[in-house]
């Protein structure tokens, strides 16, 4: 009985799944139709699911620029200096705050 042999990945962990899915996505892309494609992606696993919605959602969503992070930055630093409200405060002071 021969020897099994067995191949190192060169690309890392990981690598034979993400080709797979480039394969399946590759496979959708030849696809004419949104009905294909939504028929095609009924069999995707869960794990392959999340991967379209990643690649999708990497395409629909605005880059990060600096400008975009300062204001996250800025956000979440008020969250921890600036006085915090209640809902109860927000439903009270809302009409003011949308008329003013």
């Amino acid at each position: 009985m021969p020897a099994a042999i067995s191949a190192v990945n060169p690309l890392g962990q990981g690598t034979t799944r993400r080709l797979a899915a480039a394969e399946e996505i590759c496979r959708v892309s030849s696809m004419s139709t949104v009905t294909e494609i939504e028929a095609a992606m009924e069999k995707f696993s869960p794990e392959q699911m999340r991967e379209v919605s990643d690649w999708i959602a990497a395409r629909l969503l605005p880059a990060e620029t600096p400008e975009m992070l300062a204001a996250i930055d800025e956000g979440l630093r008020s969250l921890q200096t600036e006085p915090k409200l209640s809902a109860e405060e927000v439903r009270r002071n809302i009409r003011a705050w949308t008329t003013a």
